[in-house]
């Protein structure tokens, strides 16, 4: 699977700024994608979390592994001919992503700081109806995990 820009994940996801938190997929196979999501100085939480410490709110991190599995959802609904063609930009898409319904067990092991590349992770564990469970892990550049939970995610 060729790897997603943020062009193509503004138009699969219904995010948008400041909200929309993954800005490369770097690799996807059905059931599990890893994401990437660059920290910087210039976002807009950094202004009051905290002035003199910036610190990537937790409840964020667990918004990038839902975004990733948001992505997750959307690619696995794709047969693999539509991977190959230009079928990621159909606007409709966007219109598949459904909702968080649970967060599970999520744990902030370490800091999410400005200068950071974030790599989420996600897993889809299992499925019922129209409800998965998915592992998230989030980890730093230097590849220590920051961040890791299960999340419930909902069809629309």
């Amino acid at each position: 699977m060729k790897k997603l820009n943020i062009n193509q994940i503004m138009n699969l996801l219904p995010h948008a700024y400041p909200f929309l938190l993954i800005d490369s997929v770097e690799d996807y196979k059905e059931g599990k994608i890893v994401c990437k999501k660059n920290v910087t100085i210039n976002e807009p939480f950094f202004q009051g979390h905290f002035p003199s410490q910036p610190i990537m709110p937790g409840v964020l991190l667990v918004e990038c592994g839902a975004q990733a599995a948001a992505l997750m959802y959307i690619l696995d609904s794709l047969s693999d001919g539509d991977l190959q063609k230009d079928a990621l930009t159909d606007p409709s898409l966007s219109e598949k992503v459904g909702y968080l319904a649970s967060i599970k067990n999520f744990k902030f092991k370490d800091l999410a700081i400005p200068g950071n590349t974030l790599n989420i992770k996600c897993k889809r564990m299992i499925s019922l109806g129209k409800i998965s469970e998915i592992e998230i892990s989030i980890s730093n550049e230097a590849h220590k995990e920051i961040a890791c939970g299960r999340v419930l995610v909902s069809q629309k």
